[in-house]
C-alpha cells in the first residue's frame, strides 16, 4: 500500500490526541487523588477530635467499651493505645484477643504522637488486620489522668474507587473526545493534503511536459505561497524552453541553411543531429536522432570515417558514394563527440576534368591545323614546288588559318558565356527574319545546292545578334551534314497559351548516332570525328547554341536518327 501524506498527518494527529487523553486521564486521577487524600485527612482529623473530647469526657469508662462507642458515633476503628504501645481497647477486636494484639509502638502514627511528640499523625498503610489500604491518624488523649493515644482507621478503597470511576469517566469522555478529533483530524489531514497531492500531480504532469499546468490556491497561506511559486516557476520553464526551443529552432535553420552537409554524433557514435544538405546527400531519413551509424548509413566508407570521428582528434578524406564525390572533414568535440562536414565536390570535379578535357582538346584542335601551316610553309620555304602545287600549298595554308580564326572566335564567344561577360538583351525579334539573316551570312557556295525555307512566323522576347549566331551555328552543321541537293526548313509555332514560341530547325542530312544524342552539346564532342574535321567544324557550335538560347530563358534539344536527318528543338518566350 503506498502511504500518502494524509497517512502521516493522521498518524500524527492520532499519536498526539491518544497521548493527550492518556496524561489528561493520568493527571486527573494522580491531582484527584491528592484532592480527597488532603480531604480525607483533614475529615479524620476532625474525627480525632471528636474522639479526643468523648474520650477526656469519659475518664471512667472501659477503654474498649469506650473505642467501640465511639466507632458507633463516627464510623471508623478505633484503637485506644497506653504510652508503652500496648493496645488497650480495638473497636474491632474482642476483648478476650486484646492480650494477643501485639506492640503498636513501632507504628508510624504511634510513634511520631509517643516519640515525636507530634499533636496528631498520620500514616498510610494497608492493614494486616483487614487487608485493604488505610489512612492511620492519631493523638494524644488523657483516660482517667493517664496519657493514651487514641488512633483511628479509616479505609482509602472510597478514594481509589472514587479516583478510578472519575479516571475511568474521563477516559470514557477523552476517547469519545479523541475519536471526534480523530475525525476531524482526518478530514483537516485530508483537506491540508489534498493540494500537496494536487500539486504533485501537476508536478507530474510538468515533468512529462505539460507546461499548461495550474494549481488552484488554497486558504492556507503556506500552500497558496507554494501554489504560486509553483505558478512562476511553470512560466519561468515555458519561456525558458520557448527560449530554447526558438535557438534549437534557429540553430537547426542556419545549418540547414549551409551547402554543407552537418553530421554531429554523440560520444557513443550515436547521430545526434543533421541538416538538410547530409540527410540529402547520404539519403537519410528525417528521423535519425541517436540512431547508431550502421543502423542508417551502409556505405563502409562514410560508416567507418562517421566511427573514426569520435576517437581522432581531426580527419578529413574524400569519399565517393552514389556518383558523387564528397570531401569528409570531422573534428572532434572537447566534451565528446564529433561534428562532420560533408562537401560535395562532384562539380568541382567535373570542371577539372571538363577543364583538363578542354585543355587537351583546345590544344589538339589547334594543333592540328597549326602542324599543316607550318608543314606547308616549310615546303613552300625549303623547296621550289611548281606554281600549281604552291598555289595548291597557299589555300590550304589559308584554309587552315580560317579555321584557326574560327576556333578562337568560338573559345573567345564560349568563354565570354560561360563567365558571364555577355548579357542577353529583352527585346522583340521576328524570327522568321533573323533566321533568313542568318542563312544570307552561310558561305554562297557551300550553301549552293540546298533548298532553305522558313514556315511560319513570331515575335520572340530575346537578343537579336545571339538569335542570328544560334541560327548560324545551326545552319553551318546542317550545311556541313548534308549533301546536295538537301533541305534546310525553320518551322514556328507560337503556343498563345503558354506565351512560348517553338522552334525546330530541319535537315534531311546524315544524321546523328542516338548514343552520341546525349552529348551533341558539349564543347568539342564530335559524333564522326574524321568526318568533322574533313569538313572544317570547331565542335564549339552547339555548346555556344546552348549557352545563348539559355542565356535568353529558352530551352535547346536535339531528335535525330542516322541517315534520316537532325531536327533541333528550341523554345523561347513569346514577346
Amino acid at each position: 500500500m503506498r502511504l500518502r501524506i494524509h497517512h502521516y498527518l493522521f498518524a500524527g494527529f492520532l499519536g498526539v490526541v491518544g497521548l493527550v487523553v492518556v496524561l489528561i486521564t493520568l493527571f486527573v486521577g494522580s491531582g484527584l487523588r491528592d484532592e480527597l487524600d488532603a480531604t480525607f485527612r483533614a475529615d479524620v482529623g476532625r474525627q480525632l477530635e471528636l474522639a479526643g473530647a468523648l474520650v477526656s469526657a469519659d475518664a471512667g469508662a472501659n477503654p474498649d467499651s469506650l473505642a467501640r462507642t465511639i466507632t458507633d458515633r463516627i464510623g471508623y476503628r478505633v484503637t485506644l493505645i497506653d504510652a508503652t504501645g500496648v493496645v488497650l481497647g480495638d473497636s474491632y477486636v474482642d476483648p478476650g484477643d486484646l492480650a494477643q494484639v501485639e506492640n503498636h509502638a513501632d507504628r508510624a502514627e504511634v510513634g511520631g504522637v509517643l516519640e515525636r511528640g507530634e499533636i496528631m499523625s498520620f500514616a498510610e498503610r494497608t492493614s494486616a488486620t483487614v487487608g485493604v489500604p488505610m489512612l492511620y491518624g492519631a493523638r494524644r488523649a488523657e483516660l482517667g489522668g493517664e496519657p493514651v493515644v487514641l488512633r483511628i482507621a479509616a479505609p482509602q478503597t472510597d478514594i481509589e474507587a472514587t479516583v478510578r470511576g472519575v479516571q475511568r469517566t474521563v477516559a470514557v469522555t477523552g476517547l469519545f473526545a479523541m475519536i471526534l478529533a480523530l475525525a476531524v483530524a482526518y478530514a483537516l489531514s485530508v483537506a491540508l493534503a489534498r493540494p500537496l497531492v494536487l500539486m504533485a500531480d501537476r508536478a507530474r504532469q510538468l515533468r512529462e511536459g505539460d507546461l499548461t499546468v495550474t494549481v488552484p490556491r488554497s486558504g492556507v497561506s503556506e500552500l497558496t505561497e507554494l501554489a504560486v511559486a509553483f505558478g512562476r516557476l511553470t512560466e519561468e520553464l515555458q519561456v525558458r524552453l520557448s527560449e530554447l526551443g526558438r535557438e534549437r529552432d534557429e540553430m537547426q535553420t542556419l545549418i540547414d541553411c549551409m551547402a554543407e552537409g552537418v553530421v554531429a554524433l554523440t560520444e557513443d557514435g550515436r547521430i545526434l543531429r543533421t541538416n538538410r544538405a547530409a540527410r540529402s546527400l547520404l539519403r537519410l531519413p528525417e528521423t535519425t536522432s541517436f540512431s547508431p551509424v550502421g543502423a542508417v548509413i551502409r556505405h563502409p566508407e562514410i560508416k567507418r570515417a562517421l566511427d573514426d570521428s569520435v576517437k581522432e582528434p581531426s580527419q578529413s578524406r574524400e569519399v565517393e558514394f552514389d556518383g558523387r564525390n564528397m570531401l569528409l572533414a570531422s573534428r572532434a568535440l572537447d566534451r565528446g563527440g564529433s561534428v562532420t562536414t560533408l562537401l560535395d565536390i562532384t562539380e568541382l570535379r567535373t570542371l577539372e576534368q571538363v577543364r583538363s578535357d578542354f585543355v587537351a582538346n583546345a590544344s589538339h584542335e589547334l594543333k592540328t591545323p597549326l602542324t599543316s601551316i607550318r608543314g606547308f610553309a616549310e615546303t613552300l620555304v625549303e623547296d621550289d614546288p611548281p606554281t600549281d602545287v604552291r598555289r595548291r600549298f597557299l589555300e590550304l595554308i589559308r584554309g587552315n588559318t580560317l579555321r584557326l580564326q574560327r576556333l578562337v572566335d568560338d573559345l573567345l564567344d564560349l568563354s565570354r558565356l560561360e563567365s558571364g561577360g555577355w548579357a542577353a538583351a529583352a527585346e522583340p525579334v521576328e524570327i522568321g527574319e533573323v533566321a533568313r539573316e542568318a542563312w544570307r551570312l552561310i558561305d554562297e557556295d557551300a550553301r549552293s545546292g540546298l533548298s532553305f525555307a522558313v514556315v511560319g512566323d513570331a515575335v520572340v522576347r530575346g537578343d537579336r545578334r545571339g538569335l542570328v549566331q544560334v541560327f548560324h551555328n545551326l545552319f553551318e552543321n546542317a550545311v556541313r551534314h548534308s549533301e546536295e541537293g538537301s533541305s534546310v526548313q525553320v518551322a514556328v509555332e507560337p503556343d498563345d497559351e503558354h506565351r512560348t514560341v517553338h522552334v525546330r530547325v530541319v535537315d534531311d542530312g546524315e544524321g546523328i548516332p542516338e548514343q552520341s544524342l546525349p552529348r551533341i552539346f558539349e564543347r568539342f564532342y564530335r559524333a564522326d570525328e574524321s568526318r568533322a574535321r574533313d569538313v572544317g567544324g570547331t565542335g564549339l557550335g552547339l555548346a555556344i547554341v546552348k549557352h545563348l538560347v539559355g542565356a535568353m530563358g529558352g530551352d535547346v534539344r536535339a531528335e535525330s536518327r542516322l541517315g534520316h536527318g537532325t531536327t533541333i528543338y528550341l523554345s523561347l518566350s513569346q514577346a
